[in-house]
Order: C-alpha cells, then structure tokens, then sequence
C-alpha cells in the first residue's frame, strides 16, 4: 500500500475507475477513483491499489472536478403553445434538458416547481412526476409562492420532501400574465411566509426587484418606444434589485429565516447584505451578468429579468465574484424558443444556459481571470450543496456522490447545434470556450463522452426524497 495521503483500503470489483485524474492546484500527482454504487470509494495515486473495475476511464492527466449544481433551472416551465417542437412538451422536456446539461457538465438542478397553477402541491407532484420517469440528471426541485394559499401547503411540502421556497417580488398585471399567471407577494405576505418558512425548518429564496419601482420605469420606457437591451435595462434599473434585496434581507432576518437573493445582476444586493451583516443570507448570481452586457449584438432574445447590464456593471460582477461576494452560481435556465422572443413588449423574459454555465464560468473566471479551480468548485458545486443540504456532493473525495466531470482545454466555438438542447438559439452562441467538459458522470455512470450519450437508460436521483418526512400525496 503507498503512502499517499488519499489511499484508500483496496477495493475489489468496481463499478467505475477514473485514472490519472488532475484534482488538485497544490499537487501535481495524478490520482485513480475508485466508485462503486455511486459513491467515490478509493483514491491513489497508484492503481494498483484500487483492484478490479468494470468500466475504466482515462482523464490523461486533465482536470477532474465536481459536476456542476446548478442552483437555479426552470426546466418544466413550459407553455402550451411550444409543446409541438420536440424537447418542448411534458413528455420529452425533462429527458431533452438533462442532456444538454449533461453536455454541459452539469448533474444537478435545483429546479423550481412551475408556476401558474393554483397548487405548489400540485405543480410539486407534476415535477416530481415527470422528472422520475424522464431525467437523465439528478434533480431537487425549488418551491415557488405566489399567493398565500401557496404558503399555506409549506407545512405539507416540507414533509414531503421540499426544503426551499421562492418568494418573487416584482411581478403584477399584464407581465405576470404574460409568464403565465406567475405573482408576487407584498411585504406583509413575505413577513407571514418567512415566518412560515422558518416553523418548518426550510429556507427562502427571493427574486428582489420592487414591483412599483419596475412598473414606474418600464412606463417611462415603453412610452419612449422600447427597442433594445439598454431599454430594457433601464425599465429595471438596480435600485429596484437595491430596495428589494434591503426589504427581503431586513425581513428575513427579522423572522431569522436563511434567505437567499437569487441572480443578483448588481452590486446592490452585495451592499445590502454587507451593510445588514446578516448570516443567514446568501448571494447567487448567473454566468450572463459577467459575459453579456447591454452592448451585446442580441435583440429581444436577450431579455431577461432582472436584466443584463451595461459593461461596466457587469466587469464590477465579475470583480465582486473574484473578492468572494457570491456565493453560488444558477443559470436560470428558462424554455422559451426564440418564437417567443420576437419583440421587446410581449417576449418571455428568460435565457437558455444549463449547459454552458459551467463552461462559461470555467473559461470566464479561470482561464480569463486566473480564479484557482478550488474556488470555482465552491461556486458551482461545493457551496450550494453545503447551503441547501446536499453533503455528499460538489468533492471529489471518498465518500462523496460520484456526480464527476473530465475537463477539456483548448479552444472550442459555441455553437447552437453542439448544445443539445431543444431551444434554437443561444445568447452565447459564437463564444469561444477555452475549457468544456468531455466526460460527465453521473451517480457513478458515465453518462456523457465526447458527445454521446452511452446510458440513456439512466436517470437521475429525486433529491427531495433525501428530506422526506412523510409520504407523498398519491400524483
């Protein structure tokens, strides 16, 4: 047996050996993983010691890193009038989005229920539904309240397993209806929902921007005639983000709730909770906020709320994620085909991008920006499975889930057709990547491999069945 400090006893007769795997900054050994039943089991810098497998494959000295969580996807968030174009439809969205997140180095979505049905119950038992039968990746899936009836199934929705809540803030009127009968919450609302949050043990997540604030400015602005990217920043200016983020964040700790400010896309949110001083809060933003901005050559396609930035703002992202004032990444995944993003007015608000975020991240902020890979692995996998209660991933080490991605280097142009993904279009498209994953796995399966997808069979682990009290409502 060697000395190496990560050797294990050794195993016999594994399911999976990745060999000759790059895992550290600090150390230029290459190591062997041993996973058996989904879990990583044995670790050496000599193969000898990990014995028999059934499946080897060779990292040939890359990078091997946690598969990516994404803490925000909208996957399932449909509309009827799509579910015609393949991937699109309740049958086929959840197995067509794991692929391309699979793609895209991602193994986990924290998922949000979808909106627009009367029921969090309901929508929960859908999700859960679809996602058991269809997805290739493992999927935990996000409340959403809308309405008090909504925080009033909290209480239920816990013991069957969910353990986050959304609370939206801006959305009213003809924009609420037009995504599909979502709704926001006043403040005397969110009081009684962190109150109810927190008697059941889960944690809140808030879309801060202030209704009257953004109602007042898109006035303004559609009245001006609004056509373009810089409009539609305008029409959602960062003190809506700055007043709403203070609000949620004051309330929040009143009530002592664990909240986070989700796809923060300004250096407003990041005040507030540094002049609040609160620790129960947490601060996610999205890739698009560092590597889009108002001076992106996108039309309506680009629109997304809250918005994307001017460049400046969006270089002050990029430089408050290296001084460590985020602390974990979504894409905000949305399912819109370009069909629905034809004019500024009446397009859906939201980008595709589960399969490039960790590729953006890794290209933006290691290669551009010299981050180690340590820190981007505590901000696209470590610190919200810490933060949201799954302890057993975003590591690579014995006795963590073996959710694994082989990195790629070099040079490779985004291009929509290589994202696998049901959307036709990507605000990225045209970017060059400098590192993209080439082998992804996923409960210890290979699932991903330069380009192939060799276990369409496999699916994905339900994560709220990890925190099930309860059973669940017959669906």
């Amino acid at each position: 047996m060697s000395h190496d400090p990560c050797a294990s006893a050794p195993a016999e007769n594994l399911d999976l050996v990745i060999t000759n795997a790059k895992i550290r900054s600090d150390d230029d050994a290459l190591y062997n993983i041993g996973i058996k039943a989904g879990i990583i089991v044995a670790m050496s810098s000599n193969l000898q010691d990990l014995g028999s497998a059934t499946q080897t494959t060779d990292a040939a000295g890359r990078w091997v890193i946690p598969g990516a969580i994404d803490s925000h996807a909208h996957i399932n968030q449909r509309a009827d009038e799509y579910n015609h174009i393949p991937g699109l439809g309740p049958d086929d969205n959840f197995a067509a989005e794991s692929r391309g997140a699979l793609a895209g180095g991602c193994t986990t979505a924290l998922n949000y229920v979808q909106f627009g049905t009367p029921s969090l119950l309901d929508s929960f038992h859908d999700g859960l539904a679809a996602a058991r039968v269809q997805s290739q990746i493992n999927v935990m899936f996000h409340g959403c309240l809308m309405n008090m009836g909504q925080v009033s199934e909290i209480e239920q929705a816990t013991k069957e397993g969910m353990r986050t809540f959304k609370i939206f803030m801006p959305y009213r009127g003809e924009e609420a209806k037009n995504l599909g009968g979502i709704g926001s919450l006043n403040h005397a609302q969110m009081r009684e929902a962190f109150a109810a949050i927190v008697a059941n043990g889960a944690q809140a997540l808030v879309h801060a921007e202030d209704g009257d604030i953004v109602d007042a400015a898109m006035q303004t602005e559609s009245t001006a005639g609004l056509d373009s990217l810089a409009g539609w920043e305008r029409s959602r200016p960062t003190i809506a983000e700055g007043d709403a983020a203070w609000t949620a964040l004051y309330l929040a700790e009143e009530a002592g709730c664990q909240v986070s400010i989700v796809h923060v896309s300004s250096l407003e949110a990041i005040k507030a909770r540094k002049a609040l001083g609160y620790p129960g809060a947490a601060l996610e933003s999205c890739v698009h906020y560092m590597v889009l901005s108002t001076e992106s050559v996108i039309g309506p396609e680009g629109k997304v709320a809250p918005p994307i930035r001017d460049r400046s703002l969006s270089d002050s992202i990029t430089e408050a994620v290296l001084a460590g004032d985020i602390d974990f990444f979504g894409s905000d995944h949305n399912e819109w085909p370009s069909a629905a993003k034809t004019d500024w007015e009446t397009s859906k608000p939201g980008l595709p991008g589960i399969g490039l975020m960790l590729p953006l991240l890794l290209t933006h902020l290691v290669v551009d920006n010299g981050m180690s890979m340590e820190k981007l692995i505590e901000l696209t996998s470590r610190n919200a499975a810490l933060r949201f209660g799954l302890e057993g991933k975003g590591k690579v080490a014995i006795g963590m889930d073996a959710d694994l991605v082989v990195l790629e280097e070099g040079e490779r142009v985004v291009r929509i057709e290589d994202l696998h993904s049901p959307i036709d279009y990507s605000p990225y498209a045209g970017m060059t990547l400098r590192m993209w994953p080439s082998v992804t796995v996923c409960g210890g399966v290979v699932v991903f491999a330069d380009g192939a997808f060799p276990r369409e069979d496999f699916r994905g682990e339900m994560l709220n069945d990890r925190f099930r009290t309860a059973p669940v409502l017959a669906v």
